[in-house]
């Protein structure tokens, strides 16, 4: 069986980290604009350029600087929004970490072969799995920049299946977004799980539902 896996929020604790980071820059460009509802912007500023660059409107880089001006300032030049960007970048880094039930779950399920599928940049997804010490416990690492291909797209959830010579109904993919990855692995044919960590689920939500990785293990063992 193999055993599939989102990153950012599942595995790393991207939204620390992301908070951390952005309230960096808040103080650092001394806006008005109250902390809160900044980084509210700041969220939803990266929800709609990021999709975007999944979309291929606009680059990787493009999409940095265009947050940093929706926020901040409409006419910055690229240099001067890659500076600012910068700063938000270096204490974004340096606030990755796992998830506290991260590597227990994999200890558990070491028998079992992994794998990673992200949407993203390939080296800064990679370089978020090395720098927390768990690159080498995946067998396969699929990254959305990498196959052409995003989450929720049928095609690289086949790919990484393909990758590794199983099948989709003998793999699961667990991740934290309902719809860009439980509902978008079962549509490709893998167990698709729900890592719901805020206990957001309703009636409305298909099952399997987990609100832990802790539960991971419970999970495989009522399949086979």
């Amino acid at each position: 069986m193999l055993i599939l896996f989102d990153l950012d929020g599942t595995l790393l604790d991207h939204e620390a980290a992301e908070r951390s980071a952005a309230t960096l820059l808040h103080g650092r460009i001394n806006t008005p604009t109250p902390l809160d509802e900044f980084l509210a912007q700041w969220d939803a500023a990266l929800e709609h350029h990021f999709a975007r660059f999944l979309a291929g409107e606009v680059s990787y880089q493009g999409q940095r600087r265009e947050r940093v001006r929706e926020l901040i300032d409409a006419s910055l030049s690229d240099g001067d929004a890659d500076r600012l960007f910068a700063h938000y970048l270096t204490a974004y880094e340096a606030g990755w970490s796992l998830f506290s039930d991260v590597l227990p779950c994999l200890d558990a399920i070491g028998n079992y072969r992994l794998g990673v599928i992200s949407n993203g940049q390939g080296d800064h997804q990679r370089r978020k799995l090395a720098q927390t010490g768990i690159v080498d416990r995946f067998e396969c690492v699929l990254i959305s920049e990498d196959c052409g291909c995003a989450k929720p797209d049928s095609t690289i959830f086949r790919s990484a299946c393909s990758l590794l010579g199983e099948s989709p109904e003998s793999s699961i993919y667990i991740g934290d977004r309902y719809d860009l990855d439980a509902q978008a692995a079962r549509t490709a044919g893998l167990r698709g799980v729900w890592l719901d960590r805020k206990g957001r689920a309703t009636a409305e939500h298909t099952p399997p539902i987990i609100d832990s990785l802790n539960r991971v293990r419970g999970l495989l063992a009522d399949t086979e």
